[in-house]
């Protein structure tokens, strides 16, 4: 039953949905409320003053001010509800009742000639309920309460066929709404499409960054414990060996880790004792400073500084290295200096991901840079600052 009653709440949800769906549409309805306002509280002052203007002794006086004093204290109340909740549907359909009611009752307010002749007053207040109806309602709604409105104007001129002005305007200005409505929905349909566009590159993006830091994180761990294994780097059981795979292995673990809000601070001193003392045979010289950072960005940092270390041991010739710090609380420029053998920068292969992808791509994908500076002969600077 519950799989039955399921898409039944669904197409009466898809029903209810409230019709302004975009940025446009309610950017259109937000200006609608504000011409219908003009259109109320203008025509009330303007048609007061051409009815009293165009009274004779013909017209009863006492029904002339109670018609126009009520005309513009609904007005008012118009405004003050429009101004305050929008052009909801009772406000509008409440309008064209009470215009209706006043072109109903025309015979008695305005002169039998002018009424002849189409320029009695009344007819303009009627065109400002129709367009308010149809700036304000869906068309299956505006065009049939606009359809009340001009009867009423019929009926109140003695002949339906003086309404025919009304007609064509009640047309007119349904077909110029529905164009605009169109295209303000276009509007948003193709701005959402863009935006669903962008969040897709986005996401991709984020994929691909975290891609890349998993296969940084291989690369500095497991893959360098086997390329050690394989270079015979350790005869027999060694206990270096099986520190190395333990923190091979706590990388691992982490990398399926989703923290959740703000990363706490923490000191970046321990780690990177723990990437010197990780370098087995290379004598680490470290001069460090009190340094606190957010506990991704420390990892990553470290990651970066014994991945620069390893490559002093594996590639530049020398047994010693100096790491430096400086910084505080939120920052930290560190520094990998050996006197090795160097190398030209500009000329490591594209295969070589070491550098390019655990150095200066981890320290780029955290916020922060990272500067190799080296010559064949002269050694190798490696620099990792966080923030950028």
């Amino acid at each position: 039953m519950g799989g039955r009653l399921r898409p039944a709440a669904e197409r009466r949800r898809r029903v209810r949905r409230p019709p302004l769906t975009g940025p446009s549409d309610q950017a259109l309805h937000r200006l609608a409320g504000w011409y219908a306002i003009a259109l109320r509280l203008g025509g009330a002052v303007l048609f007061t003053g051409v009815a009293v203007l165009a009274a004779t002794r013909a017209i009863s006086g006492w029904w002339l001010a109670l018609t126009l004093t009520g005309l513009c204290l609904w007005s008012a109340f118009f405004t003050w509800r429009v101004r305050r909740a929008g052009l909801t549907l009772a406000v509008v359909l409440v309008d064209a009742a009470v215009i209706a009611g006043l072109v109903l009752a025309q015979q008695h307010l305005v002169v039998a000639a002018l009424i002849a002749d189409d320029t009695t007053w009344m007819l303009p207040l009627a065109c400002t309920a129709v367009y308010i109806l149809q700036i304000a309602l869906r068309p299956w709604l505006g065009v049939p309460a606009a359809a009340v409105v001009v009867v009423a104007y019929g009926l109140g001129t003695g002949h339906l066929t003086d309404a025919w002005l009304l007609i064509v305007e009640t047309i007119v200005a349904a077909g110029l709404v529905a164009v605009i409505r169109g295209g303000a929905r276009q509007a948003d349909a193709i701005v959402a499409a863009g935006l669903e566009t962008e969040r897709q590159l986005r996401a991709e993006e984020a994929r691909r960054a975290d891609e890349r830091d998993q296969h940084r994180q291989l690369h500095d761990t497991v893959l360098s414990t086997l390329t050690m294994v394989a270079a015979g780097a350790f005869d027999g059981p060694s206990a270096g060996l099986a520190a190395q795979a333990a923190r091979d292995l706590r990388v691992l673990q982490r990398l399926g880790d989703t923290p959740d809000g703000p990363a706490p601070l923490t000191d970046l001193r321990p780690q990177l004792e723990q990437a010197a003392a990780s370098t087995g045979e290379l004598a680490v010289q470290l001069q460090l400073v009190p340094v606190t950072l957010p506990s991704p960005v420390a990892d990553q940092l470290a990651a970066c500084v014994g991945e620069a270390l390893r490559n002093v041991e594996r590639h530049a010739g020398t047994s010693q290295a100096e790491v430096t710090v400086t910084g505080g609380t939120g920052w930290a420029i560190v520094k990998i200096i050996d006197h090795g053998r160097g190398f030209d920068p500009a000329a490591t292969p594209p295969s070589r991901r070491g550098i390019r992808e655990s150095i200066t791509g981890r320290m780029v994908a955290a916020g922060g840079e990272a500067a190799i500076a080296s010559r064949p002969g002269t050694g190798t600077t490696v620099t990792v600052s966080w923030p950028a």
